[in-house]
């Protein structure tokens, strides 16, 4: 059975939206906003299943032998 997760929780992980500016050819400045690129998966970590929602950089870093230990980690927390 899956752990109810609160919304804060599972958007922890998230990485926010980062700011920036567009240049257009007249060099004018006009402030963007750069989204990560957001997926819902479900994850088993130490026999549970945690849906947690990741960016896609993360979820492919996961699948790598070496994986990245704060990630690892902070999903441990939420796995307990």
């Amino acid at each position: 059975m899956a752990r109810k997760l609160n919304h804060k929780t599972r958007k922890a992980l998230a990485p926010k939206t980062r700011f920036g500016k567009s240049v257009s050819f007249s060099q004018r400045r006009t402030l963007r906003k750069f989204k990560p690129n957001l997926q819902t998966v479900t994850l088993l970590i130490d026999g549970k299943s945690i849906k947690v929602t990741l960016s896609a950089r993360q979820i492919r870093s996961l699948g790598k032998e070496e994986q990245p230990k704060k990630l690892i980690t902070e999903l441990k927390k939420l796995a307990k």
